[in-house]
């Protein structure tokens, strides 16, 4: 071999290990958060698939698969939304048999839906931190029949004398009768979420419910009056005076910090998902009909009534961006308000909470998140 075809060898080797060396250097570049998040999310919801769970279940879309063993709809991230490691997500029902608090703390979810509400009603036992909002206003509401309870002021409640049906612990119901809405004695924790005591009762309670759900079905859909639907009558609790943010992304302080480089990436890519659930929600309201079908409990939705809620969220501005533009940041006063309702109500019950509101919320991973 002649001595300049081994100079060109030698130079041809040269060459190639730099090229590799240099690929290898850009590809550790392109990607320096790869690894950052978990391979696999676990997200608690508070109830069975419904729209206003939409941009969490747009996450995976409609391909995943529904579990009726464990309640759950698991699946790949869809590929616009995959940062960080991060590949496949699973999206847990409601827990009866423990709070999302819980579930958090025991290490079965990185995530749940937990509202402001309770977070600060349980800020001084628990290290939880909600870092992104799912709904702006609380579609949460008091309904009644209104040919039996002329019930026209949130007092008129009260004057009703009617027992009011509700899950327990919830903060608006401290709310509620701190304000002379509702008497103690008419408190009914006793709910399940289903429709068989209104319907035993021949709509003669009081009953919460979603406003972006139950309305449509008590209307159109549940035999309850005289062989058929009849009209409803209510208030969000928003209207009542307590303006909540339900719902919210909530996680462990000590996860939150473990991840914190992974909610930088995620948390926007997480809010662009409710972005693209409102711009085309019927892929996702669509496979939740077909996945409470899969559950087979008493939950169902249909496309009338997915229809029907999504028009009333947006009347009710109830799926409205925040007032930075966002869809994710929580507005600092309307958090502060709720805590300086909250405060009097749970010091005259000898309820320890926080000093500072600002210690059970963060916008700092909003940075970067679409609005709508």
């Amino acid at each position: 071999m002649s001595p300049r075809r081994v100079t060109a060898l030698v130079s041809i080797f040269s060459l190639t290990s730099i090229f590799a060396a240099c690929s290898s250097d850009a590809s550790e570049k392109a990607d320096p958060a790869t690894g950052v998040c978990p391979a696999k999310l676990t997200i608690q919801t508070d109830w069975f698939p419904e729209l206003e769970h939409g941009g969490t279940y747009q996450l995976i879309g409609p391909s995943g698969t529904a579990d009726k063993n464990s309640v759950s709809y698991s699946g790949p991230v869809q590929q616009q939304y995959a940062v960080g490691g991060l590949q496949e997500v699973e999206i847990l029902t409601k827990n009866f048999d423990k709070q999302n608090s819980s579930v958090l703390v025991d290490g079965q979810a990185d995530m749940a839906y937990i509202g402001i509400a309770d977070l600060i009603k349980d800020s001084a036992a628990l290290p939880l931190i909600a870092i992104a909002k799912t709904l702006d206003q609380d579609p949460q509401m008091l309904m009644w029949d209104p040919t039996q309870y002329a019930i026209k002021t949130p007092t008129d409640i009260a004057a009703s004398g009617a027992s009011f049906v509700h899950f327990p612990g919830l903060s608006y119901i401290d709310f509620m009768i701190d304000k002379g809405y509702l008497m103690p004695e008419q408190s009914d924790p006793s709910y399940n979420g289903s429709d068989a005591t209104w319907v035993s009762k021949g709509g003669s309670i009081l009953q919460q419910g979603f406003a972006t759900n139950e309305i449509y079905k008590y209307e159109n859909d549940i035999p309850w009056k005289d062989g058929g639907p009849a009209d409803v009558s209510f208030f969000t609790v928003s209207e009542l005076g307590f303006d909540n943010y339900p719902a919210t992304i909530t996680m462990l302080k000590s996860r939150a910090q473990e991840l914190d480089a992974c909610l930088k990436l995620l948390v926007p890519k997480m809010q662009q998902a409710w972005v693209d659930f409102y711009n085309n929600p019927t892929p996702i309201t669509d496979r939740m009909i077909e996945i409470n079908e899969e559950y087979d409990g008493f939950w169902s939705l249909s496309a009338e009534l997915n229809s029907a809620g999504l028009q009333l969220l947006d009347e009710k501005n109830i799926g409205a961006n925040s007032p930075d533009g966002t869809y994710c940041s929580f507005d600092e006063t309307k958090v502060q308000d709720l805590y300086d309702i909250l405060q009097p109500i749970y010091a005259s019950q000898g309820v320890e909470i926080t000093d500072d509101v600002a210690s059970v919320y963060t916008n700092e991973y909003c940075q970067g998140a679409p609005g709508r």
